[in-house]
């Protein structure tokens, strides 16, 4: 666990404001200076106990053991240099002692940007590492580290310009947490303290962290003043947070030391009614548990637009160390359902925090130490919602560094944003502390968009835009045809419907509204280098009581064989609506002209039908979804012949025909990947 990860239950907090003394290395025996080292990393006051440890080695060196705490203290307190050399030290001398000392010392190689150095000794480390306590998780945290080195180096560059936000809001402590209200406005968490840095408990007023308003002043994120809506500040540390899509109900997590001395932390929420923000509750313990921390929030909508809020947990159920759940809201019962873990797709054997989510593509964004990175925390992206996504994307090495990169959010409008890293700062100390706010802006941002109209195919004029259809986007993976819901609009009584879309993906639109048949539509954007517009316009069928006639469907003559070209036909029509439409059941109908008997011509058409629904049977239609009717020369669309007696040849053509019409529904439940 680094400095960051001590973020998570706010021992930070304790740590910077609590800190030891300066001491005198003449003071204290080398047993008490143990002890104190010991002592402060008990309260995680990383700076005190690597302080400790070094002047016992003044009195007591070589002593390896506590060589290997003095690395761990310099680690989880942002001294990686430092930390690497002594890791080094007890690498090469009690490496058998001390197995993870490799590991760790290839690790703040790769974070000081010496992966070169790191690959061989990562291999040592894999090859070696047996049966230790939790050797399977560092073996893969060792293996995506190598890769890491190997691969994520290659990614492109996306031509970011990053800077730090203003000194009035990157103060001397951890910021993290922002959240826009509006393009021009964020709100984001900190510690203000003014300007103090250590606190005695016994004699101050020990601050709390809270969240503060910032706006942009001429291009420049400037502080503003404390963000008021929540009257818990008094009592708990107010950690982190998150609007639902709607900005109309506020989830946060409000954290206080419990009876153990652990800071423990639980989601509240607060519902905005006639512009007033109510008293804020706590979830119930359906989500939050006795005995674990909840927090770090994030709200998106599932796949049938219900609020799913996700969080961080250490509950002992996850995957490795800290996880990602969600809990979904039921707003008409009001209440939340049990929470469940977000999967192995997303949680990994080390650590996930800080998610923020995207409704618009519902893309959730992590950071995570777990997956491929390039040395610290990583922030990462995938598509989906609740346990089904897609394989998490490491954003690149541009935003993310050897440090570590957290609380990724997006404006409003795209291409920029902010996000929470540690980073080394420029004329700085050598030291990976504390977590900053800094913005980014995609200089070659590329907008594609899609729009349209739904209209009625059957109707004319103004009355043709249909209001209500509901249009899905889905993202498709080309390989696999596999389809994740990114998004659900609906018209408005205009008909028209707007979606962003991405570089380099496949994309499928869907339309449904009841009575209608679905329509779909693919758009890829690869190779797109610059902003461009798709129109996209859909003509919806009303299919009750319909018969629509399928051109092209042919016969040898006096036969029921269906030609090449006649299944071409069935395999771009029927079937494909069929395969669109999957709770629709229909009857498939075949017509003849009035040459033979009545009696002849019903059999041959029952037949041809009868040869359709047997092709459509083949290519894995349901049986119970498809009824033959052969109505021979009973139902022309024409004259066979004209008002003279005489022969209509065009009269017969188009009595000769093959149609559908929808006769009944099925109760399908249709799972989309979520």
């Amino acid at each position: 666990m680094n400095v960051t990860r001590s973020t998570f239950i706010l021992a930070a907090l304790l740590c910077s404001l609590l800190g030891f003394s300066q001491i005198d290395n003449k003071q204290h025996s080398a047993s008490k200076l143990k002890k104190l080292a010991q002592a402060a990393e008990y309260i995680r006051d990383w700076e005190s106990a690597a302080e400790y440890y070094t002047i016992y080695l003044d009195k007591k060196s070589p002593d390896y053991k506590v060589l290997y705490h003095l690395a761990e203290a310099q680690r989880k307190g942002g001294s990686y240099k430092a930390a690497q050399n002594n890791y080094q030290t007890v690498f090469e001398k009690e490496n058998n002692k001390f197995p993870l000392a490799g590991f760790y010392y290839a690790k703040m190689l790769v974070s000081n940007g010496n992966c070169k150095e790191a690959l061989p000794i990562l291999k040592k480390f894999r090859k070696d590492y047996r049966g230790e306590k939790e050797d399977k998780t560092y073996l893969r945290l060792a293996k995506f580290t190598s890769e890491a080195c190997e691969e994520l180096n290659t990614n492109k560059v996306s031509k970011y310009k990053i800077k730090p936000l203003s000194e009035n809001i990157n103060g001397s402590h951890i910021e993290g947490s922002p959240i826009y209200l509006d393009n021009e406005t964020i709100i984001y968490n900190s510690l203000n303290t003014k300007g103090k840095l250590v606190f005695n408990v016994e004699q101050d007023e020990i601050p709390k962290r809270k969240f503060y308003v910032a706006e942009k002043d001429y291009g420049v994120w400037e502080h503003k003043s404390e963000w008021q809506q929540t009257e818990l500040y008094l009592q708990y540390e107010i950690a982190n947070g998150a609007f639902n899509p709607e900005g109309n109900r506020f989830y946060f997590s409000a954290c206080e030391v419990n009876s153990i001395g652990k800071m423990a932390c639980d989601i509240y929420v607060m519902q905005q009614e006639a512009g007033e923000w109510k008293p804020a509750k706590k979830l119930p313990a359906i989500v939050n548990s006795p005995i674990y921390t909840e927090t770090q929030v994030a709200v998106g909508l599932d796949e049938k637009d219900q609020e799913t809020v996700y969080f961080v947990s250490d509950r002992k159920e996850g995957k490795g160390g800290l996880d990602i759940w969600y809990t979904t809201y039921d707003a008409y019962k009001d209440r939340y359902k049990s929470s469940k873990n977000c999967g192995s797709k997303i949680n990994s054997v080390g650590d996930e925090m800080t998610p923020s989510y995207q409704p618009l593509n519902r893309t959730l964004y992590f950071s995570s130490d777990g997956h491929p990175n390039y040395g610290g925390l990583d922030i990462f992206k995938s598509s989906g919602t609740r346990t089904k996504w897609t394989e998490p994307e490491n954003i690149g090495n541009e935003i993310n560094t050897a440090a570590d990169e957290l609380y990724y959010v997006e404006s409003k409008k795209g291409g920029e944003g902010i996000f929470a890293s540690n980073r080394l700062k420029p004329g700085g100390e050598d030291k990976f502390c504390c977590d900053d706010l800094y913005e980014f802006k995609d200089v070659n941002l590329i907008q594609i968009m899609v729009s349209g109209a739904m209209v009625d195919k059957m109707k004319t004029g103004a009355d043709r835009y249909m209001e209500g259809v509901q249009i899905k986007l889905f993202r498709k993976d080309p390989r696999t045809g596999e389809e994740v819901l990114l998004q659900t609009v609906k018209t408005k009584v205009d008909g028209k419907y707007q979606f962003q879309l991405e570089p380099d993906q496949f994309y499928t639109l869907k339309t449904e509204k009841v009575g209608f048949l679905i329509q779909e539509h693919d758009i890829i954007t690869t190779g797109i280098e610059r902003s461009r517009r798709y129109i996209k316009n859909f003509s919806l069928e009303y299919y009750f009581g319909r018969s629509i006639v399928v051109e092209n469907i042919y016969y040898d003559f006096d036969k029921a064989t269906l030609t090449e070209a006649s299944k071409i036909t069935i395999d771009t029509t029927i079937y494909e609506i069929l395969v669109e439409n999957p709770h629709i059941i229909i009857e498939l109908s075949s017509h003849t002209d009035s040459e033979g008997t009545d009696e002849y011509n019903e059999d041959l058409s029952q037949r041809r039908a009868e040869s359709v629904v047997n092709y459509l049977i083949q290519k894995g239609v349901p049986k119970k979804r498809l009824t033959p009717k052969g109505y021979g020369e009973g139902k022309p669309r024409l004259p066979n012949k004209n008002s003279d007696g005489s022969d209509n040849p065009e009269g017969r053509a188009k009595n000769r025909r093959t149609e559908f019409k929808v006769i009944g529904e099925m109760d399908v439940e249709v799972n989309y990947k979520e």
